[in-house]
């Protein structure tokens, strides 16, 4: 966690990882055709968007390969920004998201072992939305550290929380609601996701890498016994409204904790307290378009 973002996307490793996602995908549509009726019957439930994902990514890369030979390759946040790396984005989520869609398909219910497969795809599809917002937010730089920022740092700080939350909460809420978000689900979301995002940073001590982790696991943790207590649904408007307030509160509340009792800051108890207040009026607006309609008990 520094002051630099990435400077390349997709990595050699991350293409290669998404080409063997690829072909265990059509081997096994192709092993599906034997018994099936057309191509299209023999892609397994839940996997027809992966299948345009990987269409997408192939023409992706020939789309990159062309934009760095017309305009250079991408350095810093313009990696992030590249338009031919957003549709290798958008083809990895899709990817990605085939476990997640598979379960909502088939209903599938149970604990966080059996539902295991969509919670990585939900947290993979979280990550690559963190991935590609990594210039702003908890792992753009240290949130709180030194000096409280002015001007234009302080606000690309704000809206980086602000940004985060809305990702977090809506992620959740889209689990909830589909019944794919067991307990355990958000600490392995934010735990691997935490883990994942400090770690390509990799301009931190190791210390501080461990302390931020730490931060991401307990959030999970917290936001694991909201749920768990709350009991938030689209029939539980109140809960869930609660929940989508205090889930980002706690990320946040915990975060800047951290900051303070093993880093320092100077920030002001009044932007301390204030920014983590307002992350959660970010979740609290998500939840009333999420059940817009709906009236409170």
């Amino acid at each position: 966690m520094g002051g630099h973002t990435a400077t390349g996307w997709p990595t050699r490793s991350g293409r290669s990882g998404t080409l063997r996602s690829t072909r265990v995908l059509f081997g096994a549509i192709s092993r599906g055709r034997r018994s099936s009726s057309s191509w299209r019957d023999a892609i397994p439930v839940g996997y027809g968007w992966a299948v345009a994902g990987a269409v997408l990514f192939a023409f992706g890369g020939a789309f990159d390969a062309t934009w760095h030979t017309l305009f250079g390759i991408e350095t810093s946040t313009d990696a992030l920004l590249s338009p031919s790396h957003l549709m290798l984005g958008t083809g990895i989520a899709l990817m990605v998201s085939g476990p997640l869609r598979a379960a909502w398909a088939q209903h599938r219910g149970g604990d966080l072992r059996e539902q295991l497969p969509a919670v990585l795809s939900l947290t993979a599809l979280f990550s690559l939305f963190t991935f590609f917002s990594l210039f702003a937010g908890p792992y753009a730089a240290v949130i709180g550290q030194g000096p409280r920022p002015s001007g234009s740092s302080l606000e690309k700080t704000l809206l980086g929380m602000y940004l985060f939350s809305g990702l977090v909460v809506g992620f959740a809420l889209v689990a909830l609601r589909a019944g794919t978000l067991p307990a355990g689900a958000l600490t392995v979301m934010l735990g691997m996701n935490g883990i994942a995002m400090i770690l390509m940073r990799g301009h931190t001590p190791a210390d501080v890498q461990a302390l931020f982790i730490g931060v991401a696991i307990a959030a999970g943790v917290v936001g694991d016994l909201l749920v768990w207590r709350l009991r938030p649904s689209i029939d539980r408007v109140r809960e869930l409204r609660v929940f989508a307030f205090l889930f980002p509160v706690a990320y946040f509340a915990i975060y800047l904790a951290a900051v303070i009792t093993f880093l320092g800051s100077g920030w002001t108890i009044h932007a301390l307290t204030g920014t983590v207040l307002l992350s959660g009026v970010i979740g609290l607006l998500l939840s009333a378009v999420f059940v817009s309609g709906r009236a409170s008990r």
